[in-house]
């Protein structure tokens, strides 16, 4: 893996789309998703915790129970990445839209080196 992607979500549980999911990182063989669920109250964590174990090591999760500033959960995401996995860059995006992520030069947010 090369790169981390952060993306914090609350209450998506019905709108996660497993296909877009698995489209996306067969596109970009590279990348590293980490979803932040920030305390959601629907499924969104066991349908993530499903999405964990069909994409194993391409995909993790990280829960907060309790609903956080964006900032927070974001920032969450980055120190699990940064003490789990071995990246050249970490970035993050809110698009849940995974047709917009590819390419990878499309992703909304910063760069972190």
């Amino acid at each position: 893996m090369n790169t981390g992607i952060v993306i914090a979500v609350k209450n998506i549980g019905k709108i996660i789309d497993i296909l877009k999911i698995e489209d996306f990182l067969e596109a970009n063989k590279d990348i590293h998703i980490c979803f932040v669920n920030n305390g959601s109250t629907d499924d969104t964590l066991e349908v993530l915790k499903l999405c964990e174990i069909k994409f194993n090591q391409r995909l993790s999760v990280v829960s907060l129970q309790k609903n956080k500033k964006i900032e927070t959960a974001l920032k969450a995401g980055f120190r699990f990445l940064l003490n789990t996995m071995n990246l050249s860059s970490i970035s993050f995006t809110n698009q849940l839209n995974f047709q917009k992520l590819i390419p990878i030069t499309e992703i909304q947010g910063e760069l972190l080196n």
